[in-house]
Formats: structure tokens, sequence, C-alpha cells
């Protein structure tokens, strides 16, 4: 029996249908699109995948489509999303199917009859009752090179498969990585056989379930972090996010956002450093018509846009004193005055603060309030440095980035030389993801094909690095911020505004750390 499926094409924008038509068509710009929108809006993992066979399957004009990750420690295919209405997971050996023979050896396969091919693996047919006649199968890769996983499709309507349908797909699965790694996904398996088999653990929820796009790295320190955002997200409770500058805070910031039950609602996001002390109250609370001189129009506040959602409040250890008191009040209460008020307003607001700053020292200085401090860590999770990250996840950052340049930047490097890559997996990294992503873009600018260590831009923090040990604990964060920052003066010849810039600061929130680290 032949179950038809649903037509898929009310899925796919019109749009889309119509750039496909044109004689100029480019159809790797044409999926990033189709599905380009969905990674921007951090819809989770399973949805994008689910999408990418509908417009696959709809493209090839396949009956059904498939699409397989591998499942090293099994190995393993198995179904993440399938048009498969029978059974909710398909797990195939590689050893058997056409789907584990791609899996194995890399290879494109067309099967035009899938009765006269010994490959085809007859169980799922049984299992099912669907009957498999024609089928494309191609290999998913990575950036890397390495295999992610398999797409299948099953019975083209319009006859067989054909040389034009496999290059298609060979590029829509070009596409379909690019997009997957833009998502939080196992590490990339190794399809070596071991020595003997483990047994099956079951799916880590952290992989496809949550909103967690644009977080790359699955390593022990990064996973104990989503397990708490997963715990975390589901509550109302305020967090207070702890790391050193370019860790990515506000990323997790906005994971926990996308995964709680106000994700449908505004994201607010307040920098307390880049405004000056007098514009930060009304930049949070908006003001009144006629509460100071050129206040013509009633203006909204951070506090307002984040209605029903999550207000961010970024380096919150900045905060000036004044609004330490005011920012106090809406945590006890949940209400606010714009300026020019005196009336207060109800905020319906999940609150998620950040620090890179010793908020501990900061309250026994008498910088900041300690009734503040204790409202404001309610949760407090701890974001990692890359240094505390490991090799495997700075590994995966690395070719990321480079991916990520290479179609910003419209450029072709396709490879990092032995010793670059060495240097880059050796460095302390201060500055962190921000500082390794600057470090990448400007390397990918700078060279043709490959990477080489002529263009990695350490020089910066080299000093620096050399003198502290990347594991080194005996600093406080203070005193390493105060080093990097007399040393980046130095270098840019007391321009303050360079210096702010590179820390990725506003340039009054330079000049207050100069004052207050006592830097000539």
């Amino acid at each position: 029996m032949t179950i038809q499926m649903t037509s898929t094409t009310m899925l796919i924008d019109s749009t889309f249908l119509e750039r496909l038509s044109m004689p100029d068509v480019d159809i790797e710009d044409a999926l990033l699109l189709a599905l380009g929108a969905m990674v921007r809006k951090r819809v989770s993992a399973d949805e994008l995948l689910g999408r990418i066979v509908d417009v696959v399957a709809d493209l090839l004009d396949a009956d059904r489509g498939t699409i397989y990750l591998c499942d090293a420690d099994d190995e393993e295919l198995v179904s993440i999303a399938a048009h498969l209405p029978e059974m909710r997971e398909l797990r195939v050996p590689l050893t058997q199917g056409v789907a584990g023979y791609v899996g194995r050896t890399g290879r494109v396969v067309n099967v035009p009859h899938s009765k006269e091919d010994a490959r085809h693996w007859r169980k799922i047919d049984e299992t099912t009752g669907y009957q498999t006649d024609t089928m494309l199968v191609a290999p998913i890769r990575g950036s890397d090179g390495a295999l992610l996983g398999v797409i299948q499709l099953l019975n083209k309507r319009s006859g067989e498969f054909d040389g034009a349908d496999e290059e298609l797909l060979v590029v829509l699965a070009r596409q379909a990585a690019a997009l997957l790694e833009q998502t939080t996904l196992p590490a990339r398996p190794s399809l070596v056989a071991r020595p003997e088999r483990k047994p099956r653990k079951p799916a880590d929820p952290l992989t496809l379930g949550e909103r967690y796009n644009g977080i790359i790295g699955d390593g022990t320190a990064m996973t104990a972090l989503l397990r708490s955002v997963r715990r975390v997200a589901e509550t109302d409770a305020t967090v207070l996010l702890r790391g050193e500058s370019g860790t990515g805070k506000t990323l997790v910031a906005r994971t926990i956002h996308d995964n709680s039950g106000r994700r449908s609602a505004p994201f607010a996001h307040v920098d307390c450093t880049t405004l000056p002390d007098g514009l930060i109250e009304n930049e949070l609370f908006g003001h009144e018509r006629g509460a100071f001189t050129g206040a013509h129009e009633r203006a909204i506040g951070k506090v307002a846009a984040a209605e029903h959602g999550t207000l961010f409040l970024d380096e919150v250890g900045d905060l000036p004193s004044a609004m330490q008191a005011k920012l106090l009040m809406l945590l006890q209460d949940r209400t606010y005055a714009p300026v020019g008020s005196a009336t207060r307003t109800a905020a319906d607001i999940r609150i998620v603060a950040a620090t890179n700053r010793d908020l501990e020292a900061l309250v026994h200085d008498g910088r900041f309030r300690e009734d503040l401090y204790y409202r404001l860590r309610v949760v407090e999770l701890s974001v990692p440095a890359l240094r505390q990250r490991g090799r495997t996840d700075l590994a995966r950052l690395i070719d990321h980035f480079v991916d990520r340049a290479n179609r910003r930047h419209g450029r072709s490097v396709q490879r990092i030389r032995d010793d670059a890559r060495e240097m880059l997996l050796n460095h302390a990294w201060p500055g962190n993801v921000r500082e390794l992503e600057n470090c990448l873009e400007a390397a990918v600018i700078f060279s043709d094909h490959e990477i080489t260590p002529d263009v990695l831009s350490l020089n910066a923090v080299r000093e620096r690095a050399r003198d502290i040990s990347p594991f080194d604990d005996s600093p406080s964060l203070d005193d390493l911020e105060a080093r990097y920052i007399a040393h980046l003066l130095a270098r840019h010849d007391g321009n303050r505004s360079e210096c702010a810039r590179i820390l990725g600061i506003g340039r009054n929130t330079l000049l207050r750390k100069i004052r207050s680290y006592g830097i000539d």
C-alpha cells in the first residue's frame, strides 16, 4: 500500500517558488532564503529540520523525505526529521540499506528500481507498509568535510530521479548542512569501528528539542550550562549571568528567553555601558511629554517595550548608583515611573542581567547596593571562558567562524593550515569568543584559499598571554581587566575611543574603568 503525502507546497513561501522559476536563480541562495528566516527566529532545530525535509522533497518532486543524523555510539543512522507517519523514529544500522551505504561511503546513490538493488533494506517497507520504488540519497557534510548525516528521498512522483536531481540534491545537502551548523547539534560523529559496542544512550534533549540556535559547543562546560538554562527558562525567576567579556552572555540571555513561555513576546536589550549616566533612566523607563526640554512627545522605554517578554540588562555592574535604587524598585514590586510622571506603571516582564564585574567586591566597596545584588542573583549562571571549554569546542567554533566569514564576505577559504590551527588551539583567548570571531574574520579577509599563521591577529594579546597562563586562577578578573586596558591604551597611544571599540564597550564605561582602576 502506497501512502500519498499531502503536498508540502503550502509550506513553502510563494516568493521562494517564484525565484525558482527565474532562469538565473541560484538554488543555494533560494534555499537559504526559504529557510534562513527560521534560523533568525531561533526556532528549535527539529522544526528547522522538518522544514528542510518539506522543501527539499517538494523541489525534487519526491513523495517522502528523511534526514538521518549519525549516532556514532551505536553506529546507526537515526531519523531526526521524516515523512514517516507509521512510526516515531527509524534507526538504520550503517551496515544496512542504501542510507547506511551512503553513511559508510559518503557517496551519492540513485536507485531507479529498489527491487533490483541488493542494498535496499526491505525490512523497512515490511514494517511500515510503504512501498519504495525509487530512491535518491546524499551525504550531509559539515564545513570541515565531516559527515553529519544523510538525506534520503523516496519515490519521485514524475518517474525516476535523474542526474540533474542528483546535482541538485548535493547542492541542497550542502546548504542544509550550513543551516544545521547554525543550531546546536551533537558532536561530529566518528564512523571508525569501536572494539566494543556501548549500551545505547537516550537521546540528549539538549541536541534538538530546545531553541539553542547560534550556540556552538557541546563540551562538559557548555552542556552543564545549557541544562541549567533549560530548567531556568521554564520559570520566571530573575537570572544573573556571570562571565568574562566576550563569552556570549547576551546569546545565553537570548536563549533563556527563546526557551521560556515568554518567547513570543519581545526581548529588550539594554547595555548599561553605552549611555551617559543621565540618559539611562530615560532609556529604561521612557518619559512623558514635557518631562524635559525637547521632550515634545511621550516615549516608552525598554521596560515597556519588553512587556510580557524579557528585559535583559547587560553589564548591570556598571549601572550608576542613582539608577540602582530605581532598578531595585522595579525588581521588588514590578512597577516603574517614566521620567516626568508621578504615577507608577505595572510591568509584566522577566529580568535577566549580566556582568563581567566582581559584584561582591563592588558591594564591599560600597559601589553596588547589597539589596540589589541579592535581588538580581535569584538564579546565578556562570558562562565559561573560552579557555575553560576545551579544544573540541574551540575547534568547532573555529570552523564555524571561518564558514560564517566566508559567507559574509563572499570569500572561499577552504582550510586552515596545521600550524595556524595549532596556534589558534593553543592561544589563551583573553577576549574569549568575541576575540576569536574577530581574529578569524580578519584572517578570512586577508587569505585566499588557506589561513596561515601570518594572517592571525594575535599580537595585541600575545604579551599578556605569555605572562598569564590560561589556567592561572590567581589574578582577579579586575586585575586582568586593568592590565589589559593599560596594555591597549599603551598600544594605541592613549586613544580611548579605539580602546573602547576593541573592548566592545562604550567610551563612558571605559573612562569609568580607567578612573576605578587608577590607570594613568
